[in-house]
């Protein structure tokens, strides 16, 4: 017994056996485990990194429009009549530029330069005078002004549909001229020019009292031919009370919009557009 003991401890069983009796199932789990922590990684590392997705800021609307607009100036014949006993209806149709500033609350200030005519041809009558005294008024002013605007709004749809409500002021300098010629009734009983003293009807058509002259001066009493009023003042201010708009905004750099407005015995309506940028 004792020889077969002494044999395997000296045999190559003995060294099997210490490697067995050294390896602890401690120290097998901790490299198994380190094992599946380093695959787990390298799985990790092989797969490629979605990039998250950022966030965008939402996109602030321009506070500044640049435009142009086209509107049609209305003085009718009727409000004219309200101090006359005869006028013509005067329309015409202007242009200009504008620069907006937007508050992002909504509220605008503009400026702007235009040019509106008032060309007309018509009889004209002061009130209580007789009908021989009708004369003829042939008109080519205009004015070069300046305008300035301050609107308030409500979005009706939003971020496209607006509804602009204010005042407004044009002022400027009048360009042109307006002549005056005595008026006599055609044979349709409409108003038209005298050819000259007496012509066609000396009724209408009267005599200068200035003798040897074809026309009594602008602010002299008697018969005008073609003479040049100048008592046209040389500023004109045409307030704009209220200024009303609908503005339409299809993408947020471009701004549609219908313009009205009365002013001065006069009725406006005009269309324009204006180009956003951030200054």
């Amino acid at each position: 017994m004792r020889s077969a003991l002494r044999c395997m401890l000296r045999g190559p069983a003995l060294g099997a056996w210490l490697l067995v009796a050294t390896v602890h199932p401690a120290t097998v789990l901790a490299q198994e485990e380190e094992e599946e922590v380093e695959d787990a990684a390298e799985e990790v590392e092989a797969e490629p990194a979605v990039a998250e997705p950022v966030a965008q800021a939402p996109k602030v609307p321009p506070t500044w429009w640049l435009g142009a607009y086209l509107q049609g100036a209305f003085v009718p014949s009727f409000m004219l009549k309200l101090f006359l006993d005869d006028a013509p209806t005067v329309s015409n149709l202007g242009f200009g530029v504008t620069a907006t500033h937007r508050n992002k609350d909504g509220m605008s200030f503009v400026i702007g330069l235009g040019y509106a005519p008032y060309s007309f041809a018509g009889p004209f009558r002061i009130s209580g005078d007789p009908e021989t005294d009708t004369e003829w008024l042939d008109s080519s002013l205009a004015l070069l002004h300046l305008r300035g605007q301050m609107l308030w709004s409500t979005d009706i749809v939003d971020n496209m549909l607006s509804f602009e409500y204010g005042v407004g002021l044009d002022i400027g300098v009048v360009l042109g001229e307006m002549k005056r010629t005595e008026a006599h009734r055609d044979a349709s009983g409409s108003f038209q020019p005298c050819a000259g003293p007496a012509v066609p009807n000396p009724i209408y058509c009267d005599v200068p009292q200035s003798l040897g002259r074809p026309t009594d001066a602008y602010d002299a009493y008697g018969a005008h031919y073609n003479v040049v009023e100048e008592r046209v003042p040389p500023v004109m201010l045409i307030p704009m009370l209220p200024a009303l708009a609908l503005r339409y905004t299809p993408i947020p750099e471009l701004a549609i919009k219908l313009d009205a407005a009365f002013g001065l015995m006069q009725f406006a309506i005009g269309l324009s557009a204006a180009y956003g940028v951030h200054l």
